[in-house]
């Protein structure tokens, strides 16, 4: 196996983890913004879309287009529901910035 397959498995296990918590982990609609509707919509979609990104890494297929895609929702993220409670939320709104940097950067390699 290569050392970038290796990297690629490595750098999405985040977003399994959080694909699979956003479908087990009621409490994660609670970060839903109160003024987006149906925070189940939100909360499941957000889940799906780090499955699917991931996936896409993996699958090596569209790679580039499920970089941008990842990075896009992770700034998404953080303007939405890390900033508006920063300090709170620290160090997670910096993690969640450097996810975001990584999969655009990564995207103009894949």
């Amino acid at each position: 196996m290569s050392l970038g397959r290796v990297g690629k498995f490595l750098y999405t296990l985040p977003f399994w983890f959080f694909g699979v918590m956003h479908f087990t982990q009621a409490s994660f609609m609670n970060f839903v913004p109160s003024y987006l509707p149906i925070p189940a919509f939100w909360t499941y979609g957000t889940g799906l879309c780090f499955l699917a990104g991931a996936l896409g890494v993996l699958a090596g297929k569209h790679t580039e287009l499920a970089y941008k895609l990842l990075g896009a929702l992770l700034m998404a993220i953080f303007l939405t529901v890390h900033l508006p409670n920063f300090e709170a939320m620290m160090p997670i709104p910096l993690f969640t910035l450097g996810l975001a940097g990584a999969s655009f950067a990564f995207s103009e390699n894949a």
